[in-house]
């Protein structure tokens, strides 16, 4: 591979804990970027975040460094770096990937078997495909770190399942102007775990064995890590997904209204906002008279995603009721249709789809909007959907009486309930990337 550009690749996450997923996607990558005829891949980070991220379940970062070290003892090309899990607050990707290039660069500008400064490394941030749909969620990034990260550096995105990480290159004008700098990398070998549903399994008991090295096992039972206990740490921390704007924009409006339209200074305090997926500065409203804060520590939640089906009950029944005829009712419970939602804030557009029939919803909350269901039983109906909580509440009007669905996200699954008259169905979906050890679920029939 002489002539070729060196290449590091950055994978940056909790891995809590490291499974066999983590570390396949370091070998899918660079076989990829070895096929690309222009790089050399020379070695591998992985990065895991400190313990100031906050997410729910989060075990201490020692453990983390050590179960990494032990996965990754038989690679002699992939290494565990503490930088930075040892950082005093969370630390944002950019910040990560500014401080490994910078390192990079010094060590081998310092080589004495560089022949030119040419020579030196290129870094990548390596990621799943899921990672990509967050470029796609108004101002939870900044315009400069998406170019700094994309542009200046570059993706290696692995894409499994259904998720369509080329869509979200095509619905950015920043991500398109620097695709060239994003490598696409698909895995035909289906590798869904997912270290959530690891640790729901070892918190019940159940095995874990052939989804987590032998290594890595062993280290969970001799520090008794991933237990009941364990999975309440930050349980108060929300898992939804913030902008300091929403912050603002709502607090700005609360604090005029409590104080007679007196304005009040919008100041970024270094708190942060934890989520599943990112997390983000919290925004604090000051007062210029008294200085008294005020503090947003929830937000409604973040559907936004592709979700697949994992399964449904009861649905035969209830489109039974609703008269739908025996032949599409077959067709319907044999199907297992994906849900593609896109929010904007109390905005919605969900997509069902399937390979027989496909069925969008576009609607703001707390607005009524005539819904046309000519993909499930061909009426029509007045429909509202209301935030309780964070769960989207619905309330169709129309034809026949008491009907509707409820909508929320429970860890990492998306729950769907629906109603008419006294019967009930329930489905779950789950992001591509997730495993499904146990299910259990009530309804009223």
């Amino acid at each position: 591979m002489a002539g070729r550009i060196p290449l590091v690749l950055l994978a940056c996450g909790s891995f809590n804990p490291i499974t066999h997923q983590h570390m396949r996607l370091f070998e899918l990558a660079r076989d990829h970027m070895h096929q690309t005829g222009v790089y050399r891949v020379v070695a591998g980070i992985v990065s895991p975040v400190g313990d100031d991220y906050g997410k729910q379940g989060l075990v201490a970062s020692k453990h983390r460094l050590a179960m990494a070290r032990l996965a990754l003892q038989s690679s002699d090309w992939v290494s565990v770096d503490d930088w930075e899990s040892q950082q005093a607050d969370w630390t944002e990707t950019v910040v990560t990937m500014r401080y490994h290039y910078n390192r990079i660069a010094a060590q081998y500008h310092n080589s004495k078997n560089l022949p030119t400064s040419s020579d030196a490394p290129q870094l990548k941030l390596l990621c799943g495909a899921d990672f990509m749909d967050t470029f796609k969620v108004p101002d939870l990034w900044r315009d400069d770190h998406v170019e700094e990260v994309v542009g200046r550096f570059g993706l290696v995105c692995v894409s499994r399942g259904s998720l369509q990480p080329d869509r979200a290159i095509h619905e950015s004008d920043l991500l398109s102007r620097h695709q060239q700098n994003v490598f696409l990398v698909r895995e035909w070998v289906h590798n869904e775990i997912s270290a959530t549903e690891v640790r729901r399994a070892l918190r019940r008991g159940q095995s874990v064995k052939y989804l987590l090295p032998d290594s890595v096992i062993d280290y969970i039972k001799e520090h008794n890590l991933y237990t009941h206990n364990s999975e309440t740490k930050n349980k108060d921390s929300s898992d939804d997904v913030i902008t300091w704007r929403d912050i603002a924009s709502k607090f700005a409006m609360m604090a005029r209204n409590s104080r007679g339209g007196e304005t009040v200074s919008i100041t970024e305090k270094n708190k942060e906002f934890t989520s599943n997926r990112i997390k983000m500065p919290v925004v604090a409203i000051l007062s210029e008279q008294t200085h008294s804060s005020v503090e947003c520590l929830k937000m409604t939640a973040d559907y936004n995603g592709y979700w697949k089906m994992i399964s449904n009950e009861n649905f035969e029944e209830y489109l039974k009721a609703l008269d739908v005829n025996v032949a599409i009712r077959k067709i319907a419970t044999l199907l297992k249709p994906d849900k593609d939602i896109t929010q904007n804030g109390d905005h919605f557009i969900i997509k069902t789809l399937s390979t027989f029939r496909n069925y969008n919803m576009d609607f703001v909350v707390g607005e009524e909007f005539e819904e046309d269901l000519s993909g499930v039983d061909d009426r029509k109906c007045m429909t509202t959907i209301t935030w309780d909580g964070d769960k989207l509440v619905c309330v169709q009007k129309g034809e026949i009486e008491g009907r509707g669905w409820t909508h929320w996200i429970e860890r990492d699954e998306l729950h769907l309930v629906g109603q008419f008259s006294c019967i009930s169905f329930v489905m779950w979906y789950s992001l591509p990337g997730m495993i499904v050890l146990h299910r259990a679920a009530t309804y009223q029939k």
